[in-house]
């Protein structure tokens, strides 16, 4: 089969292909993955960088590159799901650095299918340090640990990306951290509860 065809198909019928290419762990359709970065679909393009970061395809990044300036320059909303996926893809392929302070990196806790996360018993301590940073905190997620090293999610408060982008940069920070810190407070405190973070630097904005 010629998976050029893909690039031809329907926003379903690509979505159905990436789930092939990932669940077949084969690298040979990475030049696909990258052309379906410029799909109308940004459910697509959002599937498209999960999957060439999976399947560490390294060739990637210039083209993960422009799709996140592309993403920036339409001014779509940081904590949109097709910015989480293109900023984690260029993590993962070594291609953006992440800001972690000292303090925040001693308190990790590292788990097979989350890294990084925190106990939510230091929840509000590591939003502080990455705003004490130039961080902006979008969200956090709460996660049970079972006693199997499962993890189960969705439980705690969410925060939602309602902060001016026009502002400076540092009462962006200082927004997002008010936000933030009383819904890590009243988070559920638990020795098998753990929290992810995600957040931006100025660069990502």
């Amino acid at each position: 089969m010629d998976i050029s065809v893909v690039v031809g198909l329907g926003w379903f019928g690509q979505l159905c292909a990436i789930e092939v290419f990932t669940a077949l762990q084969d690298p040979r359709p990475g030049e696909v993955l990258i052309d379906l970065l410029d799909s109308e679909s940004p459910t697509v393009r959002q599937w498209a960088a999960e999957a060439l970061a999976d399947l560490e395809i390294q060739r990637a990044v210039p083209g993960l590159q422009r799709a996140h300036e592309a993403f920036r320059q339409r001014g779509e909303a940081p904590d949109d799901s097709e910015g989480v996926a293109l900023r984690e893809a260029l993590y993962d392929l070594g291609a953006r650095d992440v800001v972690l302070p000292s303090r925040a990196a001693a308190l990790r806790r590292s788990l097979e299918n989350l890294d990084p996360a925190w106990p939510t018993v230091h929840l509000a301590e590591v939003i502080g340090q990455l705003a004490a940073h130039g961080q902006a905190v979008l969200h956090f997620q709460v996660w049970q640990v079972m006693p199997d090293g499962g993890i189960f999610g969705g439980r705690g408060p969410g925060i939602d990306w309602e902060i001016d982008r026009r502002l400076p940069w540092d009462r962006i920070v200082a927004d997002c951290r008010d936000w933030a810190l009383p819904a890590a407070e009243v988070a559920d405190k638990a020795p098998d509860l753990v929290a992810t973070i995600y957040w931006i630097d100025a660069s990502d904005l």
